[in-house]
């Protein structure tokens, strides 16, 4: 009986160390996932300007080429 117990024991403890493993694993998931969502708002500010400056550079040069 006293084999028994210890087996469960060791099982119980195996479990809480996955567990805990686990526990911390989608911790760092998590944070990577929100790091990787902030660099995303990043890069789509950056498309939108760099966007709008090409825009605005096409209008000069179509107005300059309007003059000539």
């Amino acid at each position: 009986m006293d084999d028994l117990f210890e087996q469960l024991e060791k099982r119980i403890y195996a479990v809480l160390q996955a567990h805990e493993r686990l526990q911390t694993m989608n911790q760092h998931l998590r944070h990577d996932k929100s790091m990787i969502a902030e660099d995303h708002e990043q890069l789509l500010m950056k498309h939108k300007n760099a966007v709008m400056q090409i825009e605005k550079m096409v209008a000069r040069l179509k107005s300059i080429e309007g003059l000539s």
